[in-house]
């Protein structure tokens, strides 16, 4: 019998980008309101496309290229490092609400995981086709947690553990989930979660 597996592909660093660059242009505003999600039309070299903006993707996206920077042209260097500089001189000056954002999203990511999980116990097949998607999750709160540093809440910090003893009970080990491309961004030893499977 075949066994089912999702696979999230990773965006092209070029898409990361352009999201990226759209971003910045509504990052303050986006703080200033606390939304917790943003709804962005960007414009990206495949057409046009809604992606759903936070202040934990924003981390993510800028880990991910940070990492794959190597790789890009000179001009999409350049504005990678222009688009970090703008992002991280917004969070900067709005620090107070870009951290109580950053908390919230920690608890909203944490309580859609944990969700996963209590489905995940009885659904074995269909958790290890969610799986790969449903960690981003995951990847998203170890960011932002390294961004609270000693500013995480103790009470989000129980959470996270709560949550990572309800993986290590579900998973075994398995390869990297997101595919080859991204493995080098995300060592074994930090991010454990990405290389195990239900």
């Amino acid at each position: 019998m075949t066994e089912l597996r999702s696979h999230v592909l990773a965006e092209p660093p070029e898409v990361d980008l352009a999201v990226l660059q759209e971003a910045v242009g509504e990052l303050e505003a986006y703080l200033v309101a606390g939304e917790l999600y943003r709804t962005l039309r960007v414009q990206t070299p495949a057409g046009f496309q809604l992606v759903q903006m936070s202040a934990g993707d924003l981390l993510a996206r800028l880990e991910r290229l940070v990492c794959q920077q190597a790789g890009l042209s000179v001009s999409q260097q350049a504005a990678l490092e222009r688009a970090a500089a703008a992002t991280h001189s917004i969070f900067y000056s709005l620090r107070t609400r870009f951290h109580e954002l950053l908390a919230r999203e920690i608890k909203a990511r944490l309580d859609s995981l944990s969700w996963f999980l209590e489905d995940a116990a009885g659904d074995p097949r269909r958790a290890r086709v969610e799986y790969p998607y449903e960690i981003r999750n995951r990847q998203r709160v170890r960011r932002m947690a390294e961004e609270l540093a000693e500013e995480l809440p103790p009470a989000l910090k129980r959470q996270i553990e709560r949550v990572d003893e309800r993986i290590r009970l579900l998973v075994k080990p398995a390869d990297f989930v997101w595919g080859e491309p991204l493995q080098a961004c995300y060592p074994r030893q930090r991010d454990w979660y990405l290389y195990v499977s239900p």
